[in-house]
């Protein structure tokens, strides 16, 4: 686990307020280059106010404090062109795609918001055959799990130093989910991709992701180290608020 030294992203003292109400409160978190790291929690633990935070996104209402430093550049909250020029990019949970557009011409767009020209609109075919078989279709008549796939195409293409998952489970099958973690794994490692991922649904993680903390109501309760099937139930057991087993890693009790 990184220290703020060697962070690729550096999070300090992050509260998020919308109208008054706290949505995410004092969290810090450390990610290194190379990780792939899950913000676990159920519906409203604060894990998509987190990420829209991390990618720039500040909504009517809301006020963000706290420091955010990505490879050693202070980020500016709400200024969503500055996090982009930073290289961190969101697979949102919702709207991912341009629904009346092709899967090719949601490629395009891909490539139009990118610097950096490591990657071209091929390889998308080949990290997602599926999407090269449905490139004339529209987005808006794929299915989940191919919109899921198109999305993270989209991002991939900007060549970004910071991919952020929104739910990318959620709603898919099964078999699905098993794809798009096989997928994952694989362009983590062909891409060396950072990634942190917000995941409410605990079977998944170890598919997904190297360690977790897991948040609730906005506040830190728990870090766990390594995430494998062997602490898979004491992680759930923690997401749902019960007393988590020994290790799983560093269990957080806070009185805030």
């Amino acid at each position: 686990m990184p220290g703020a030294d060697d962070s690729w992203l550096s999070l300090r003292e992050v509260s998020i307020l919308y109208r008054g109400k706290i949505a995410v409160e004092r969290l810090s978190l450390d990610v290194a280059q190379g990780e792939s790291v899950a913000v676990a929690g159920g519906n409203g633990a604060g894990k998509t106010s987190l990420l829209s935070a991390i990618a720039g996104i500040a909504r009517k209402g809301q006020r963000i404090e706290g420091r955010a430093v990505f490879r050693g550049r202070d980020l500016q909250w709400g200024d969503v062109p500055d996090h982009i020029d930073a290289g961190i990019r969101l697979v949102p949970e919702r709207d991912k795609v341009f629904s009346l557009l092709t899967v090719a011409e949601n490629l395009q767009i891909g490539m139009r918001r990118r610097d950096r020209k490591t990657v071209a609109a091929a390889d998308a075919f080949g990290w997602f055959p599926r999407l090269a078989e449905r490139r004339t279709t529209l987005a808006g008549n794929l299915s989940g799990g191919e919109q899921q796939m198109l999305g993270i195409a989209m991002s991939l293409l900007a060549s970004p130093s910071l991919l952020l998952l929104d739910e990318p489970t959620l709603g898919l099958a099964a078999p699905v989910i098993e794809n798009l973690c096989d997928s994952l794994t694989k362009l983590r490692r062909d891409l060396g991709l950072t990634m942190i991922v917000a995941e409410s649904d605990s079977q998944w993680l170890p598919r997904l992701v190297e360690r977790a903390i897991v948040i609730d109501r906005g506040r830190l309760i728990g870090k766990v180290d390594r995430v494998d099937e062997a602490n898979l139930a004491a992680v759930h057991d923690l997401m749902l608020g019960v007393v988590a087993s020994q290790g799983v890693g560093e269990v957080i009790a806070h009185a805030l």
